[in-house]
Protein backbone atom coordinates (compact mmCIF):
# COMPACT_ATOMS: atom_id res chain seq x y z
CA UNK A 1 0.00 0.00 0.00
CA UNK A 2 1.53 3.35 -1.00
CA UNK A 3 -0.50 6.44 0.57
CA UNK A 4 0.24 9.77 -1.07
CA UNK A 5 -0.82 12.74 1.08
CA UNK A 6 -1.65 15.79 -0.14
CA UNK A 7 -2.53 18.69 1.95
CA UNK A 8 -1.07 21.23 4.99
CA UNK A 9 -0.68 21.72 8.72
CA UNK A 10 -3.36 19.98 9.57
CA UNK A 11 -1.89 16.98 8.02
CA UNK A 12 1.85 17.31 8.62
CA UNK A 13 1.25 18.48 12.54
CA UNK A 14 2.13 15.70 14.85
CA UNK A 15 3.14 13.66 11.58
CA UNK A 16 -0.19 12.05 10.70
CA UNK A 17 1.43 9.82 8.26
CA UNK A 18 3.94 8.31 10.71
CA UNK A 19 1.25 7.60 13.26
CA UNK A 20 -0.80 6.19 9.94
CA UNK A 21 2.47 3.77 9.83
CA UNK A 22 2.38 2.94 13.42
CA UNK A 23 -1.26 1.77 12.76
CA UNK A 24 -0.52 -0.25 9.81
CA UNK A 25 2.70 -2.15 11.85
CA UNK A 26 0.96 -3.21 14.53
CA UNK A 27 -2.50 -3.75 13.40
CA UNK A 28 -2.04 -4.76 10.00
CA UNK A 29 1.36 -6.22 10.13
CA UNK A 30 1.16 -8.11 6.33
CA UNK A 31 0.40 -4.79 5.01
CA UNK A 32 4.09 -2.83 3.76
CA UNK A 33 2.67 1.02 3.94
CA UNK A 34 4.60 3.63 2.26
CA UNK A 35 3.75 7.21 2.15
CA UNK A 36 4.51 10.01 0.54
CA UNK A 37 3.27 13.92 0.88
CA UNK A 38 2.89 17.19 -0.66
CA UNK A 39 2.52 19.56 2.26
CA UNK A 40 2.65 22.98 2.58
CA UNK A 41 1.03 25.91 5.46
CA UNK A 42 -2.51 27.06 4.32
CA UNK A 43 -2.68 25.19 1.23
CA UNK A 44 -5.85 24.53 -0.36
CA UNK A 45 -6.48 21.85 -3.08
CA UNK A 46 -6.66 24.43 -5.30
CA UNK A 47 -3.50 25.63 -4.97
CA UNK A 48 -1.80 22.46 -4.84
CA UNK A 49 -3.10 22.49 -8.24
CA UNK A 50 -2.20 25.23 -9.69
CA UNK A 51 1.59 24.52 -7.93
CA UNK A 52 1.60 21.00 -10.05
CA UNK A 53 4.36 19.80 -7.45
CA UNK A 54 1.82 17.56 -6.28
CA UNK A 55 0.26 16.59 -9.96
CA UNK A 56 3.68 15.36 -10.94
CA UNK A 57 4.21 13.25 -7.56
CA UNK A 58 1.06 11.90 -8.31
CA UNK A 59 1.91 10.73 -11.93
CA UNK A 60 5.40 9.84 -11.47
CA UNK A 61 5.14 7.29 -9.05
CA UNK A 62 2.60 4.29 -8.30
CA UNK A 63 0.15 5.06 -5.46
CA UNK A 64 -2.45 2.73 -4.49
CA UNK A 65 -4.35 5.66 -2.29
CA UNK A 66 -4.17 9.37 -2.18
CA UNK A 67 -5.32 11.62 0.65
CA UNK A 68 -6.96 14.46 -0.36
CA UNK A 69 -6.55 17.37 3.03
CA UNK A 70 -9.06 20.44 2.01
CA UNK A 71 -7.98 24.22 3.89
CA UNK A 72 -9.76 23.79 6.98
CA UNK A 73 -12.90 26.47 6.00
CA UNK A 74 -12.87 25.30 2.62
CA UNK A 75 -10.63 27.89 1.15
CA UNK A 76 -10.11 30.84 2.42
CA UNK A 77 -12.62 33.38 2.36
CA UNK A 78 -13.08 36.61 4.80
CA UNK A 79 -15.95 39.11 4.62
CA UNK A 80 -15.08 42.48 6.31
CA UNK A 81 -11.68 41.08 7.54
CA UNK A 82 -13.38 38.20 9.37
CA UNK A 83 -12.67 34.30 8.50
CA UNK A 84 -16.00 32.34 7.22
CA UNK A 85 -16.29 28.75 5.87
CA UNK A 86 -16.18 29.19 2.43
CA UNK A 87 -19.05 27.56 -0.18
CA UNK A 88 -17.93 24.34 -1.53
CA UNK A 89 -18.71 25.09 -4.77
CA UNK A 90 -16.69 28.03 -4.71
CA UNK A 91 -13.16 25.95 -4.72
CA UNK A 92 -13.82 22.76 -3.31
CA UNK A 93 -15.45 20.68 -5.09
CA UNK A 94 -14.32 21.59 -8.51
CA UNK A 95 -10.28 20.68 -7.23
CA UNK A 96 -11.16 17.87 -5.11
CA UNK A 97 -13.13 16.64 -8.25
CA UNK A 98 -9.65 17.21 -10.54
CA UNK A 99 -7.75 15.48 -7.83
CA UNK A 100 -10.15 12.36 -7.42
CA UNK A 101 -10.09 12.33 -11.20
CA UNK A 102 -6.32 11.95 -11.69
CA UNK A 103 -5.87 9.74 -8.78
CA UNK A 104 -7.92 7.20 -10.68
CA UNK A 105 -6.64 7.90 -13.91
CA UNK A 106 -3.52 6.68 -12.88
CA UNK A 107 -5.17 3.90 -10.72
CA UNK A 108 -5.00 5.26 -7.19
CA UNK A 109 -8.15 5.63 -5.10
CA UNK A 110 -8.80 9.05 -3.84
CA UNK A 111 -9.56 9.58 0.13
CA UNK A 112 -11.52 12.67 1.13
CA UNK A 113 -9.77 13.84 4.42
CA UNK A 114 -12.98 15.32 6.18
CA UNK A 115 -11.45 17.92 8.64
CA UNK A 116 -12.80 19.28 11.83
CA UNK A 117 -14.42 22.84 12.99
CA UNK A 118 -12.83 24.94 14.38
CA UNK A 119 -13.13 25.24 18.62
CA UNK A 120 -15.15 28.08 18.51
CA UNK A 121 -17.20 27.20 16.11
CA UNK A 122 -18.59 23.92 16.66
CA UNK A 123 -21.76 24.31 14.54
CA UNK A 124 -19.59 24.48 11.58
CA UNK A 125 -19.08 20.95 11.64
CA UNK A 126 -22.41 20.18 9.79
CA UNK A 127 -21.76 21.75 6.32
CA UNK A 128 -17.73 20.36 6.60
CA UNK A 129 -19.61 16.87 7.00
CA UNK A 130 -21.85 17.45 3.88
CA UNK A 131 -19.33 18.47 1.89
CA UNK A 132 -17.12 15.64 2.25
CA UNK A 133 -19.55 12.97 2.50
CA UNK A 134 -21.24 14.33 -1.50
CA UNK A 135 -17.97 14.78 -3.23
CA UNK A 136 -16.57 11.23 -1.91
CA UNK A 137 -19.89 10.41 -3.11
CA UNK A 138 -19.90 12.15 -6.65
CA UNK A 139 -16.08 10.67 -7.30
CA UNK A 140 -16.40 7.31 -6.18
CA UNK A 141 -13.63 7.91 -3.20
CA UNK A 142 -12.75 6.72 0.24
CA UNK A 143 -14.03 9.02 3.21
CA UNK A 144 -12.28 9.34 5.98
CA UNK A 145 -14.64 11.28 8.33
CA UNK A 146 -12.45 12.75 11.11
CA UNK A 147 -14.07 15.88 11.28
CA UNK A 148 -17.77 13.53 12.62
CA UNK A 149 -15.09 11.47 14.92
CA UNK A 150 -13.93 15.22 16.35
CA UNK A 151 -17.33 16.10 16.35
CA UNK A 152 -18.56 13.14 18.63
CA UNK A 153 -15.66 13.56 21.46
CA UNK A 154 -15.87 16.81 21.79
CA UNK A 155 -19.62 16.36 23.29
CA UNK A 156 -19.07 13.14 25.06
CA UNK A 157 -15.69 14.10 26.57
CA UNK A 158 -14.93 17.52 26.69
CA UNK A 159 -11.87 17.41 29.06
CA UNK A 160 -10.05 15.60 26.07
CA UNK A 161 -7.95 18.01 24.66
CA UNK A 162 -8.03 17.77 20.65
CA UNK A 163 -7.12 20.89 19.50
CA UNK A 164 -3.47 22.72 19.69
CA UNK A 165 -2.95 26.12 21.45
CA UNK A 166 -4.16 28.31 18.28
CA UNK A 167 -8.24 26.28 18.78
CA UNK A 168 -7.82 24.78 15.24
CA UNK A 169 -4.78 23.34 14.19
CA UNK A 170 -4.62 19.39 15.89
CA UNK A 171 -2.65 18.64 19.20
CA UNK A 172 -1.36 15.28 19.40
CA UNK A 173 -4.61 13.42 20.97
CA UNK A 174 -6.53 14.63 17.89
CA UNK A 175 -4.04 13.43 15.58
CA UNK A 176 -3.94 10.16 16.81
CA UNK A 177 -7.71 10.20 16.46
CA UNK A 178 -7.12 11.42 12.71
CA UNK A 179 -5.35 8.39 12.25
CA UNK A 180 -7.50 6.11 13.75
CA UNK A 181 -10.24 6.92 11.47
CA UNK A 182 -7.92 7.19 8.73
CA UNK A 183 -6.73 3.03 9.29
CA UNK A 184 -10.63 2.40 9.65
CA UNK A 185 -11.04 3.93 6.50
CA UNK A 186 -8.66 2.69 4.72
CA UNK A 187 -8.79 -1.17 5.74
CA UNK A 188 -12.14 -1.12 6.54
CA UNK A 189 -11.85 -2.72 9.59
CA UNK A 190 -12.43 -1.52 13.21
CA UNK A 191 -8.80 0.55 15.14
CA UNK A 192 -8.82 -1.75 18.27
CA UNK A 193 -5.69 -2.72 20.00
CA UNK A 194 -3.19 -0.50 18.70
CA UNK A 195 -0.33 1.45 20.48
CA UNK A 196 -1.25 4.33 22.71
CA UNK A 197 2.19 5.64 21.85
CA UNK A 198 3.77 6.53 18.28
CA UNK A 199 7.16 7.77 16.91
CA UNK A 200 7.60 9.79 13.94
CA UNK A 201 9.68 13.03 12.49
CA UNK A 202 9.31 16.46 13.32
CA UNK A 203 8.33 18.76 10.63
CA UNK A 204 11.43 21.22 10.08
CA UNK A 205 8.91 23.66 8.03
CA UNK A 206 9.12 21.94 4.65
CA UNK A 207 9.47 18.42 5.05
CA UNK A 208 9.82 15.81 7.66
CA UNK A 209 12.93 15.75 8.94
CA UNK A 210 13.50 11.69 8.57
CA UNK A 211 16.86 11.51 10.22
CA UNK A 212 15.34 12.03 13.52
CA UNK A 213 12.51 10.21 15.75
CA UNK A 214 10.86 11.78 18.40
CA UNK A 215 7.41 10.52 20.27
CA UNK A 216 4.47 12.43 18.62
CA UNK A 217 1.81 11.11 21.01
CA UNK A 218 1.69 8.80 24.32
CA UNK A 219 -1.46 8.56 26.19
CA UNK A 220 -3.16 6.59 29.05
CA UNK A 221 -4.25 3.48 27.65
CA UNK A 222 -8.17 4.11 28.84
CA UNK A 223 -7.70 7.60 26.62
CA UNK A 224 -6.39 5.42 23.12
CA UNK A 225 -8.98 2.58 23.75
CA UNK A 226 -11.57 4.99 23.55
CA UNK A 227 -10.65 7.37 20.31
CA UNK A 228 -10.13 3.93 18.76
CA UNK A 229 -13.31 2.64 19.28
CA UNK A 230 -14.81 6.59 18.22
CA UNK A 231 -12.58 6.43 15.17
CA UNK A 232 -13.63 3.19 14.13
CA UNK A 233 -17.08 3.95 14.50
CA UNK A 234 -17.34 7.06 12.57
CA UNK A 235 -14.91 5.32 9.79
CA UNK A 236 -17.56 2.25 10.03
CA UNK A 237 -21.01 3.66 10.60
CA UNK A 238 -24.00 3.93 7.51
CA UNK A 239 -23.52 6.74 4.47
CA UNK A 240 -23.27 10.66 6.11
CA UNK A 241 -25.46 13.26 4.99
CA UNK A 242 -24.25 14.85 2.06
CA UNK A 243 -25.17 18.09 0.52
CA UNK A 244 -25.62 22.14 1.56
CA UNK A 245 -28.32 21.97 4.68
CA UNK A 246 -31.41 23.14 3.23
CA UNK A 247 -31.88 26.06 6.07
CA UNK A 248 -28.00 26.91 6.05
CA UNK A 249 -28.76 30.71 5.07
CA UNK A 250 -26.38 32.17 2.72
CA UNK A 251 -23.32 34.40 3.51
CA UNK A 252 -23.83 38.07 3.31
CA UNK A 253 -21.25 39.67 1.11
CA UNK A 254 -20.92 43.44 1.26
CA UNK A 255 -23.00 45.38 -1.42
CA UNK A 256 -22.87 48.74 -2.93
CA UNK A 257 -25.90 51.31 -1.76
CA UNK A 258 -27.93 52.92 -4.41
CA UNK A 259 -25.72 56.04 -5.45
CA UNK A 260 -26.32 59.61 -6.55
CA UNK A 261 -24.78 60.35 -10.49
CA UNK A 262 -21.17 60.98 -10.25
CA UNK A 263 -18.79 63.87 -11.84
CA UNK A 264 -15.43 63.01 -12.83
CA UNK A 265 -14.72 66.72 -11.56
CA UNK A 266 -16.61 66.31 -8.42
CA UNK A 267 -14.58 63.76 -7.13
CA UNK A 268 -11.37 65.41 -7.15
CA UNK A 269 -9.42 66.11 -3.70
CA UNK A 270 -8.65 64.17 -0.49
CA UNK A 271 -10.87 61.36 0.63
CA UNK A 272 -10.36 59.75 3.89
CA UNK A 273 -11.91 57.11 5.50
CA UNK A 274 -11.71 53.64 6.49
CA UNK A 275 -11.01 49.91 4.81
CA UNK A 276 -12.31 47.00 6.31
CA UNK A 277 -11.00 43.98 4.30
CA UNK A 278 -7.37 42.44 5.86
CA UNK A 279 -7.92 40.18 9.05
CA UNK A 280 -9.72 41.65 12.18
CA UNK A 281 -7.94 39.24 14.59
CA UNK A 282 -4.38 41.18 12.94
CA UNK A 283 -6.36 44.73 14.61
CA UNK A 284 -6.24 45.25 10.44
CA UNK A 285 -9.83 45.71 9.82
CA UNK A 286 -11.04 48.55 9.92
CA UNK A 287 -7.68 50.47 9.37
CA UNK A 288 -7.38 53.84 8.04
CA UNK A 289 -7.68 54.81 4.01
CA UNK A 290 -6.92 58.00 2.17
CA UNK A 291 -7.64 58.66 -1.29
CA UNK A 292 -6.29 61.84 -3.19
CA UNK A 293 -7.93 62.09 -6.64
CA UNK A 294 -6.31 64.92 -9.62
CA UNK A 295 -8.77 65.78 -12.20
CA UNK A 296 -7.15 66.63 -15.67
CA UNK A 297 -10.05 67.23 -17.78
CA UNK A 298 -12.38 63.99 -18.21
CA UNK A 299 -8.73 62.10 -16.79
CA UNK A 300 -8.20 61.04 -13.44
CA UNK A 301 -5.32 60.16 -11.33
CA UNK A 302 -4.84 59.73 -8.24
CA UNK A 303 -2.93 57.46 -4.71
CA UNK A 304 -4.07 55.43 -2.23
CA UNK A 305 -3.30 55.44 1.16
CA UNK A 306 -3.61 52.58 3.72
CA UNK A 307 -2.66 52.70 7.48
CA UNK A 308 -1.96 49.67 8.91
CA UNK A 309 -1.54 49.29 12.59
CA UNK A 310 2.11 47.52 13.25
CA UNK A 311 3.10 47.65 9.41
CA UNK A 312 4.01 49.93 7.09
CA UNK A 313 1.67 51.81 5.25
CA UNK A 314 0.44 50.82 1.42
CA UNK A 315 1.01 53.48 -0.88
CA UNK A 316 -0.23 52.74 -4.65
CA UNK A 317 -0.95 55.13 -7.42
CA UNK A 318 -4.50 54.53 -8.83
CA UNK A 319 -5.72 55.45 -12.44
CA UNK A 320 -9.93 55.99 -10.81
CA UNK A 321 -12.81 56.33 -13.55
CA UNK A 322 -16.26 56.91 -13.47
CA UNK A 323 -18.28 53.72 -14.76
CA UNK A 324 -22.04 54.79 -14.93
CA UNK A 325 -22.85 55.78 -11.32
CA UNK A 326 -19.82 54.20 -9.98
CA UNK A 327 -15.97 54.88 -9.34
CA UNK A 328 -13.66 51.52 -9.63
CA UNK A 329 -9.86 51.63 -9.31
CA UNK A 330 -7.58 48.90 -8.59
CA UNK A 331 -4.15 48.87 -6.90
CA UNK A 332 -1.72 46.05 -5.92
CA UNK A 333 -1.05 44.76 -2.38
CA UNK A 334 2.69 42.83 -3.00
CA UNK A 335 3.36 43.08 1.11
CA UNK A 336 0.08 41.54 2.50
CA UNK A 337 -2.15 39.63 0.14
CA UNK A 338 -0.20 39.45 -3.03
CA UNK A 339 -3.19 40.26 -5.16
CA UNK A 340 -5.03 43.32 -6.94
CA UNK A 341 -7.57 44.85 -4.75
CA UNK A 342 -10.97 45.63 -6.87
CA UNK A 343 -12.54 49.00 -5.76
CA UNK A 344 -16.02 50.27 -6.27
CA UNK A 345 -18.08 53.04 -4.63
CA UNK A 346 -20.81 55.08 -5.31
CA UNK A 347 -21.82 58.59 -3.99
CA UNK A 348 -24.29 59.14 -1.30
CA UNK A 349 -24.73 61.97 1.61
CA UNK A 350 -22.36 61.04 3.17
CA UNK A 351 -19.24 60.23 0.84
CA UNK A 352 -18.45 57.55 -0.62
CA UNK A 353 -19.45 54.38 0.04
CA UNK A 354 -17.62 51.10 -1.85
CA UNK A 355 -16.80 47.56 -1.89
CA UNK A 356 -13.30 46.01 -2.69
CA UNK A 357 -12.53 42.35 -3.36
CA UNK A 358 -9.36 40.14 -4.17
CA UNK A 359 -8.23 37.26 -4.61
CA UNK A 360 -4.93 35.46 -3.07
CA UNK A 361 -2.33 33.33 -4.74
CA UNK A 362 -3.70 30.54 -3.28
CA UNK A 363 -7.44 31.64 -4.36
CA UNK A 364 -8.76 32.61 -1.28
CA UNK A 365 -11.88 35.05 -1.79
CA UNK A 366 -11.44 38.52 0.23
CA UNK A 367 -14.84 40.48 -0.03
CA UNK A 368 -14.63 43.91 1.87
CA UNK A 369 -16.51 47.15 2.61
CA UNK A 370 -15.13 51.00 2.41
CA UNK A 371 -16.13 54.70 2.90
CA UNK A 372 -14.41 57.79 2.63
CA UNK A 373 -15.76 61.41 3.61
CA UNK A 374 -14.11 64.77 1.79
CA UNK A 375 -11.11 66.21 3.48
CA UNK A 376 -8.75 68.85 3.51
CA UNK A 377 -5.16 67.67 1.90
CA UNK A 378 -2.85 66.48 4.34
Amino acid sequence: MRVLFIGNSYTYNNDLPAMLEGLVRALSPETRLETGAVLLGGATLESHWKRGEARELLRGEAWSHVVLQEQSLLGHLRIDGALWMNEPEESFYPYARLFARESLAVGASPVFYMTWSRKADLPAQEMLTRAYAHIAREEGGVLAPVGVAWERVRRERPELELYGEDGHHPGPTGTYLAACVLYASLFHQPCLGAPSTLSGSPWTGSAFDTSRTETLVELPEDTARYLQQVGSEAALSPALPEGPSPTEPRLAFPQLPCGAPLDASRIAGTWRGTLSLYPAELEMAPVPLWLSVESRGTRLTGQVRILFPRDAPLEEDVTPQVEGEELVFSLHDARILGATLYFRAVSTEGGLRGVVHAQDAQGGRWFGSWSASPSTPA
